[in-house]
């Protein structure tokens, strides 16, 4: 059960995501929080701190993959990854857009709602150049290059999609054909080290048979 900081932070952020920060009163925010305006003073200060709190600790990115997986395929577990962070930014779309749609006016919220980003990552960039070395890819691979690139896909995929989704892998398929080609980027096999190619597989199979 939430308590009362908490319930305030996700009644602000479900209010701001509709109404912006004009339209975000704190009355109104204490009315879908189920609290009095004095408890919504008392323990963020004012209407601008309590936003910004909002923003700060909405998890848009994460969960990240963590180390690599030796349980599954580095194609597997991008896979996984990248459906996470989608849905984790569908979820939390119309709070982000209001944020970006703001950041003239409002820029100490959209630092707010890019701090976390950033920390997602520095985490995802640490976890694709483990990727590398263990599949002893190429060092020098521009691997922070090939990692912003994933997250603006995804990032547009899912803020943009409703409006042109011709221009979009199907939605079914997205995470996995993003992972494939992060992974090619940085020339990581998607099976893991030293992986045998399907055709070569299929060849040798067939050659036994």
């Amino acid at each position: 059960m939430l308590n009362h900081r908490e319930r305030i932070i996700q009644a602000a952020a479900r209010v701001y995501a509709s109404s912006g920060f004009r339209g975000t009163t704190t009355r109104r925010i204490a009315e879908e929080a189920g609290v009095n305006e004095v408890t919504l003073f008392r323990l963020f200060g004012s209407k601008a701190a309590l936003i910004a709190e909002a923003m700060r600790t909405q998890e848009f990115i994460d969960p990240h993959p963590g180390p690599p997986d030796p349980s599954l395929t580095p194609l597997e577990q991008l896979t996984k990854s990248n459906s996470a962070v989608m849905e984790n930014l569908s979820k939390h779309r119309h709070l982000i857009r209001q944020g970006m749609a703001e950041q003239m006016e409002h820029p100490e919220l959209c630092n707010e709602l890019c701090g976390e980003k950033r920390v997602a990552f520095d985490r995802f960039v640490a976890y694709a150049r483990d990727l590398v070395k263990k599949a002893g890819a190429d060092p020098n691979v521009d691997v922070r290059t090939a990692a912003s690139m994933l997250f603006s896909a995804i990032f547009h995929d899912v803020m943009s999609r409703e409006m042109v989704p011709e221009t979009f892998p199907p939605a079914q398929q997205a995470a996995a054909r993003y992972a494939k080609v992060f992974l090619r980027s940085i020339g990581v096999p998607f099976e893991g080290k030293n992986s045998t190619p399907r055709r070569k597989r299929r060849r040798t199979s067939l050659a036994a048979a």
